[in-house]
């Protein structure tokens, strides 16, 4: 892709703060350091990020640029990405969650995973370049016959160089015992009743001064929310559960800086981007080892195979409690992070964007 062309990326909807999006405007910024053209185009944007984007009929008027397709779901914006033939195209495929996770939550969402499913194969066929945000999305890719160069989701310190919210901060720190954080949407796959269930162990038998705040949407898994929050009603966790739907990166920042420790169960992830920016300030990980978690985990954190819920609460505490421990664990996790710095990043995508011209050059398909 040459400097002197434009590089347009399309995502369905420019979200604030999580995965997908992270790559995107660290893509864009990569772009414009690079002295290249490079503008968002999606059917939806997050109010936060007003202005970032332009509507996808604007595409249009673009008369030659290479187009990147951030792909995790059936969209109107595949028909522009297969029918654009005024430059090279490349698609990020940044892992579809199974539609049987969605069955009986949102039957839409489910419907749009299947399309998703089947459009990819030929997706890929046209496209110039796929590349996937972690090894196990290109060995995704790869079991459906294609290669997949990877590019790693990046700490971009643009998003976090804005102080945090100290309200939030010293609430959470004044908040005595165990402070147990997970960030991400309240999905069926994410597995958060898992983390409810430790955490009633922790609570009930370990440690009576503890809170879990649980930070993420909803939105079209509304069904699966209420059920999570009739959980912890059940189990006498109204007052200790915190359900804290989005928050600024900055209110983020102060939950990650304040808390014990940081939980994921999730059963299915294409890379978890949270986690690594739980070891990015300092904060101790225990993660349940299912997809791309391990990956990503690396030595970083601890890592559980089985979900005994009474087991993990212990482990709990005992990170939490245990200052070597939290010591030991706090380095490892900012030792692993320097695979994922923004410099790193800048410099795979300026890799991946000489090999993709180099190979167009010599007539080669990179797929």
């Amino acid at each position: 892709m040459s400097s002197l062309r434009p590089v347009h990326q399309l995502v369905h909807t420019l979200s604030y703060g999580d995965a997908i999006s992270t790559e995107v405007l660290a893509l864009q910024r990569c772009m414009h350091e690079a002295g290249i053209e490079s503008s968002i185009y999606a059917l939806h944007e997050h109010p936060k990020l007003q202005g970032r984007t332009k509507p996808v009929a604007a595409l249009d008027s673009e008369e030659r640029a290479d187009v990147i397709l951030h792909y995790s779901l059936g969209s109107p914006l595949n028909d522009a990405y297969r029918g654009w033939q005024r430059g090279r195209r490349v698609l990020v495929y940044h892992n579809i969650t199974p539609a049987r996770w969605f069955r009986g939550v949102n039957e839409r969402v489910a419907l749009d995973i299947a399309r998703g499913l089947s459009e990819l194969p030929a997706l890929c066929a046209l496209s110039d370049a796929v590349w996937a945000d972690s090894r196990f999305n290109a060995s995704e890719i790869e079991t459906r016959g294609y290669s997949a160069a990877v590019l790693d989701l990046p700490i971009d310190p643009a998003r976090w160089d804005r102080p945090r919210n100290p309200g939030i901060f010293d609430a959470v720190a004044a908040t005595p015992g165990v402070n147990v954080l997970h960030v991400g949407r309240l999905a069926p796959n994410k597995c958060v009743e898992d983390i409810i269930k430790s955490f009633f162990f922790l609570h009930r038998h370990m440690q009576k001064l503890s809170t879990l705040w649980l930070v993420g949407i909803d939105t079209d898994t509304e069904l699966y929310s209420f059920g999570l929050r009739r959980l912890a009603a059940s189990l006498g966790l109204e007052e200790s559960v915190k359900f804290l739907g989005c928050l600024a990166d900055e209110e983020v920042r102060a939950l990650y800086e304040a808390c014990s420790l940081y939980v994921c169960m999730s059963e299915h992830e294409g890379f978890c981007l949270p986690i690594i920016e739980a070891m990015h300030f300092g904060l101790p990980v225990v993660a349940y080892a299912a997809g791309a978690v391990p990956d990503t985990v690396g030595s970083g954190g601890i890592l559980v195979r089985e979900k005994r819920h009474a087991e993990i609460a212990a482990l709990m505490a005992e990170v939490a409690s245990d200052v070597r421990l939290r010591k030991h664990l706090e380095e490892c996790g900012r030792a692993r992070i320097v695979e994922f710095t923004f410099e790193r990043f800048a410099r795979r995508v300026a890799e991946l964007l000489a090999a993709l011209s180099v190979r167009q050059e010599a007539g080669v398909c990179a797929v």
